[in-house]
């Protein structure tokens, strides 16, 4: 699940936590209502119709609310529905617009549920002023909610802050966990904004968020950082509460190992990816090492020609007390297989079944994991319909198999597939029908011959189309996609759309491309880039994404603690930011770009309702 997914669940479940229940009033000559809401909706309603107008609305509200934290929303829409709001007053009416409101939030239905809450007709905002300073608070936390799952993270951010303040502790420590859950899915760029345009405790928040979201920090940088703002802000509620990560981040610097071995192949057809892996590893040691931070001793070993067991016995004779590698996908099932280690291990590749050792990650750059992140993305933007277009090839198989799966598992639809091979233009001809199109006009034209104008149309049933290529091919995909009156059709890609290199010239053709990649190739302007740059004048190639899996791998070893101690918590990194599974694998999160006019450009992600066109068809 994405990070953005995962969080927007959250907000549904601490919604319900979030709301306290209305206390029926009952007529001392009528029986009392059942204490808690009857399992039979048909029930309830039944209990509901014997009361008095008065007391029945009181208990609908109560029991609407107890269907809504049980998730039985269809029960809680049915009572809500039997309430006439224009007939409600005070705080009952406003009662009634924040169930309903939360009920659009469990529909994923944030548009709904901002319309009710200021909806001028119901005068909820009024209602909400003058309602008790608790109720107020519910209103105002039910806002910041439903402008999150809109996508307005920022304007979800000011109101938790303005209000914190005047929140009771319970709620004072959900509404700061939201603050910074927000802080820690806002873009970079926006975060960047934010920490211009505010001031008091709201920059303090972003100032923090900075610092811990530094993609290419060291460890004690972060943790100096951190000191640093703690002097500054220390009467901050983030350093009064502060966030569980931050907490683990600073645990972890006294956890970290001190005798690190690499087990990474120097020979063979594995070397070139070995030896930029190792660079970036020896960047990120060095980048430390000069600015005066402790780094654990590093001692490199050559997995080419030796079995694992023999590799790994000799990294602990040698004093290891973390291990990473290997990069061999056979050595890595292999030691898979193993039910216990003896030292935290990190192999650089994923194994098809989850390793048996609980000291045993696996980190990876998988294009299977980035064709699933496109899948979740586009399907929390309202796409439903979707194309699937890869190279008749293994690896082409294995993306768009990845893509395809999670995307029917999320409930979307395949509308169209095709593989290509040397003519794409015909492939791309093909699974837009543009064919069938011209054979209808064809036909047409026997019946009524010179009478017809006729323009090629595409097929309608696709939202967007996935695209598995590498550059080339995607320079002959694209303008295809254009020739054939799909030019407006958008297209997603993973990271192997882009070479790594801007080519403004020949990227042209890949100009509206939607894809995800590496922070450390869109963005090319930190000291550690400095750095590899003086190091290595010629770069890495179409190595330089494991030249970033390298910087990874390194700061991994010190912070796996961090992400292990704090579920849910997450690593800015090199390749994306990581975060484990329950199976002990690091999951990559990317970065979002486009290219225009050649050049890629980072492409903040927001959620929207439904795609253009299709409002209201979800």
């Amino acid at each position: 699940m994405p990070h953005f997914q995962r969080f927007c669940l959250s907000l549904l479940v601490l919604c319900c936590v979030s709301a306290c229940t209305t206390t029926p009033v009952t007529s001392a000559d009528q029986p009392p209502a059942p204490a808690t809401a009857p399992e039979r909706l048909d029930n309830a309603l039944a209990a509901l119709q014997d009361m008095r107008a008065g007391d029945r609305t009181a208990q609908a509200l109560v029991w609407a609310e107890e269907y809504l934290t049980a998730e039985r929303l269809q029960d809680a829409d049915v009572l809500l529905e039997h309430i006439n709001v224009r007939r409600l007053q005070g705080d009952q009416r406003l009662e009634w617009i924040m169930l309903s409101a939360r009920l659009r939030l469990a529909r994923q239905d944030a548009d709904g549920a901002l319309a009710l809450l200021e909806d001028t007709s119901l005068q909820a905002e009024q209602l909400a002023n003058e309602a008790p300073m608790a109720m107020q608070n519910r209103y105002l936390l039910l806002r910041s909610d439903a402008l999150a799952l809109q996508g307005d993270l920022v304007g979800s951010l000011r109101g938790r802050v303005a209000m914190d303040a005047r929140l009771e502790r319970d709620a004072q420590h959900y509404n700061r966990q939201m603050i910074w859950a927000l802080l820690m899915h806002l873009p970079q760029a926006e975060l960047e904004s934010l920490a211009r345009d505010s001031q008091d405790d709201l920059l303090g928040w972003v100032e923090l968020a900075r610092v811990y979201r530094d993609p290419l920090a060291d460890l004690d940088s972060q943790v100096a950082s951190l000191e640093d703002w703690e002097r500054q802000w220390f009467s901050h509620p983030a350093a009064v509460d502060k966030p569980q990560m931050v907490q683990a981040l600073q645990a972890a610097v006294r956890e970290r190992p001190r005798r690190v071995a690499v087990l990474l192949p120097v020979n063979g057809p594995l070397a070139d990816a070995g030896q930029a892996i190792r660079d970036g590893m020896l960047a990120a040691y060095y980048s430390a090492l000069e600015q005066g931070h402790p780094v654990p001793e590093l001692r490199f070993i050559d997995s080419q020609h030796d079995d694992i067991a023999t590799l790994y016995n000799q990294a602990l004779v040698e004093g290891a007390d973390f291990i990473i590698g290997p990069l061999e996908r056979d050595k890595a099932e292999q030691l898979a297989e193993v039910a216990r280690l003896p030292v935290t291990t990190l192999t650089l590749n994923y194994t098809d079944r989850p390793p048996l050792a609980d000291r045993l990650y696996q980190f990876g750059l998988a294009p299977e994991d980035e064709a699933r992140q496109v899948a979740r993305q586009a399907y929390e933007e309202g796409a439903r319909l979707a194309g699937a277009i890869y190279p008749r090839t293994d690896w082409g198989q294995r993306v768009a198999g990845a893509f395809i799966t999670e995307w029917q598992r999320l409930g979307g639809i395949i509308s169209a597939e095709a593989t290509y091979d040397d003519n794409a233009s015909e492939t791309v001809k093909s699974m837009l029908a543009i064919g069938q199109s011209e054979a209808r006009a064809r036909a047409l034209r026997r019946y009524a011959p010179g009478s017809i104008e006729f323009e090629p149309r595409r097929r309608q049933d696709l939202d967007f189309l996935f695209m598995a290529a590498n550059p080339a091919q995607g320079r002959q995909l694209k303008p295809a996609l254009n020739f054939h009156y799909a030019g407006n059709l958008p297209v997603y890609s993973i990271s192997n759309i882009y070479s790594g290199q801007p080519e403004p010239d020949r990227d042209s053709d890949l100009n509206g491309i939607r894809f995800v990649d590496l922070p450390w190739l869109l963005d090319r302007d930190s000291t550690l880039h400095a750095a590899a740059a003086q190091a290595w004048p010629q770069g890495h190639g179409r190595y330089e994404r494991l030249f970033a899996m390298g910087v990874d791998a390194y700061r991994l070893q010190a912070r796996l603690a961090l992400l292990r101690s704090a579920p849910g918590s997450s690593m800015p990194g090199a390749t994306g930011a990581l975060s484990l599974t329950e199976d002990n694998r690091v999951e990559r999160y990317l970065d979002w770009a486009h290219f225009r006019r050649g050049v890629p450009q980072r492409l903040p992600v927001v959620q929207q309702s439904a795609p253009p066109g299709r409002q209201g068809t979800r």
